[in-house]
């Protein structure tokens, strides 16, 4: 009761409204300082310390020198400056202890020890300010009411520093602030209350109020100014620092090269995008986008010329995507578009249709031009999925299809293509262990002369069963087995194999064995011809090896060092698939080819394919001026047996003739045809 009637009796209410206002702004930049002060672990913090501490300390002292100026004792009234100045002292000086003790890492310490230092301070500051408080009348203190301060000063406090270090949620500052300031007002009042002045008679009464009001203003002011440099430092820290971080948020989800998003900002994106997928049903494309031919730019024109060329191509995608969708490059020539709300598959198409063709304009770059390509895979969502991994995992199954469609396509993924790349992995997978433990089989397709009809030679084909799985077709395992790097070995075992059997049968007949592109490249291939020879015992001159035009391109000189090599051995070699696609007088004139075998493409339309006709004919034709036996195969009809019988052919193999068989199917073939020719 006291301590109202002190208020609302004793003060002069304009001035108690300036130091509440007073206080409750000093309260507010205390506490924001205070929160700084103590979140900051580095170094800084001492800095902070001693701005909180400035800050809070001008703030306490100039609220209870407003609230002492609005006292009014009706007697005259006079002030200690020295006093009054130790007081202003001791509250900067309690804060700054206080700080720092409630830096400890102890829960208890640091709000019993930190926060009661800074209630003490504020106790001390005002009592000392009392002092400098100088009145001409008999003054009285009520201990309990002293007592009392002093009690509300130090557990306020505690609770600020409690409530800055471990609480949560979005009023932790308020809270804080009503705690500072029950700390700061309430000591006051409740001090005032304690004091208490007995005129004295003969003496004037009261105090020059518009020289007290002035005079607090005066002080308002200059706390309000120090309370702004306080809180102007901390907002331009804090603005610097979220300045900071966004360059560096920026750095971290962006490309150097490209200045793109990045791997990790696309993630990021891609998998908001899906959760906003799920929220709401807005639907999306994601484009997966690799470079054709780019290795070769940098291989042929340096590394700088690439990066060029890489920053130019997210220049064009940039022009290619639509506004507001994300364009990130993944690492290396890989880059990734989400169209967002995009939806249909034509929009689709469009989109991937015009990022092809954008990138495969020529880039001319400091005089060198670059021509390189682009291969796309898309997947929409959530049609084919609404995970980030799925996604990703379904755009990559399309853009692995557009390249292995021949690069510089797009492709949209569909079911069936998933389904493909499982049975792949499965093939891969089964395709390892067949190779370590060598379940692959060696047919022999019969060739005969097309003179005479008999026998005279056999080509030995790889044959696979599954297990589980069955037969695979050489065209789907032999491509991956080339990827995967187990071509070599499994040729080398079909040439032993070949070489085995082969050393079994009558002396004039010859084996024939398919090389691939990749053996070919191999230096050691005519190595293990000749271990293969060894070890069978076969004489080289019943040994052929096919290879294919394919196998020349653009490895002249490899080829040309591998293939003299196997001739050297006394082998032949002949060219398979003559006259698909690449087919080259020049090979012919500098390779030790010995045979031409007319692929079943052209002997399949025979008789009635006039071109077919003459392409062989001219094959035939060409074959006897070059001294080059020729072989025709794939023949599966007498008209067509007929035919490249009677235009010069001199070997034929195919269906009509004979399916691949076992070795010991072949042998029996061969002896029963002896048997006849002997009877």
């Amino acid at each position: 009761m006291r301590i109202l009637t002190c208020l609302t009796q004793d003060h002069d209410i304009l001035l108690v409204m300036l130091a509440a206002l007073m206080c409750l702004a000093g309260s507010y930049v205390s506490a924001k300082l205070f929160r700084r002060t103590l979140k900051d672990k580095s170094d800084s913090r001492f800095y902070w310390c001693f701005l909180a501490a400035v800050t809070a300390g001008a703030a306490i002292w100039a609220t209870h020198f407003i609230a002492m100026l609005g006292y009014q004792p009706n007697v005259p009234v006079t002030f200690a400056g020295n006093l009054t100045i130790v007081s202003a002292l001791i509250a900067i000086a309690g804060t700054a202890i206080g700080l720092v003790v409630a830096m400890h890492r102890n829960r208890f310490i640091a709000a019993g020890c930190g926060g009661g230092t800074i209630g003490l301070a504020i106790a001390a500051m005002h009592y000392v300010g009392m002092f400098a408080y100088r009145v001409d009348g008999v003054v009285s203190w009520s201990p309990g009411y002293v007592i009392a301060s002093i009690a509300i000063a130090i557990l306020a406090s505690a609770m600020v520093i409690d409530q800055i270090r471990t609480g949560t949620g979005r009023h932790v500052i308020a809270r804080a602030v009503g705690f500072l300031t029950v700390a700061i007002v309430g000591l006051h009042f409740t001090g005032m209350a304690a004091f208490a002045v007995a005129p004295v008679e003969g003496l004037s009464s009261g105090a020059d109020s518009a020289a007290f009001t002035a005079l607090a203003i005066s002080i308002a002011l200059a706390a309000l100014l120090i309370l702004g440099a306080g809180i102007s430092t901390h907002l331009l820290e804090n603005r610097a620092q979220i300045d900071s971080q966004a360059r560096l948020q920026h750095i971290a989800l962006h490309d150097e090269l490209t200045e793109i998003v990045n791997r990790r900002g696309f993630s990021k994106a891609l998998g908001a995008e899906c959760t906003r997928l799920q929220r709401y049903g807005r639907p999306f494309a994601l484009l997966m986008v690799d470079l054709d031919r780019f290795k070769s730019i940098n291989d042929t024109f340096g590394h700088p010329v690439g990066d060029e060329v890489l920053r130019r191509v997210a220049g064009r995608l940039r022009s290619a995507v639509r506004s507001g969708d994300l364009l990130a490059r993944l690492g290396g020539d890989e880059f990734a578009v989400i169209a967002y709300g995009l939806d249909t598959l034509q929009d689709a198409e469009r989109l991937a249709r015009r990022i092809v063709e954008v990138i495969e304009r020529p880039f001319i770059v400091t005089g060198h031009i670059a021509e390189i390509g682009a291969s796309v895979g898309v997947v929409l969502a959530p049609t084919e999925a609404s995970r980030p991994e799925k996604l990703i995992r379904k755009a990559d199954v399309a853009l692995y299809t557009a390249k292995k469609e021949g690069k510089g396509q797009y492709c949209i993924y569909r079911a069936e293509l998933g389904e493909a790349l499982e049975r792949r992995r499965l093939i891969e997978a089964d395709l390892r262990r067949a190779c370590m433990r060598d379940e692959f089989n060696v047919v022999y397709q019969p060739v005969i002369d097309a003179v005479s009809g008999n026998v005279t030679g056999a080509e030995a084909l790889l044959r696979w069963s599954c297990e589980g799985r069955g037969e695979v077709s050489p065209s789907e395992f032999i491509p991956i087995a080339e990827e995967l790097g187990l071509v070599t070995r499994m040729g080398a075992g079909v040439l032993k194999q070949a070489c085995r059997d082969a050393v079994g049968w009558p002396s004039d007949i010859s084996i024939s064995v398919n090389i691939s592109p990749i053996q070919l490249l191999d230096p050691k291939l005519p190595q293990t011809v000749l271990q293969a020879l060894e070890e069978s015992g076969l004489s080289s001159d019943r040994l052929e090896l096919e290879i294919t035009e394919t196998a020349l391109i653009g490895n002249d000189e490899i080829a040309m060092k591998v293939l003299s090599g196997i001739r050297d051995l006394g082998v032949r070699i002949s060219l398979d698939d003559f006259g698909t696609g690449y087919s080259s007088l020049s090979y012919l004139h500098r390779f030790p080819i010995s045979r031409l075998k007319i692929d079943r493409s052209f002997v399949r339309q025979l008789p009635t394919d006039q071109g077919s006709a003459s392409i062989i004919r001219a094959i035939s034709q060409l074959g006897k001026s070059l001294n080059l036996k020729i072989t025709a195969e794939g023949i599966e009809t007498q008209d067509q047996l007929a035919f490249v019988s009677s235009h010069g052919c001199d070997n034929l193999q195919g269906f009509l003739i004979s399916h691949p068989i076992r070795s010991d199917l072949f042998l029996d073939l061969v002896l029963s045809e002896t048997r006849k020719e002997a009877v």
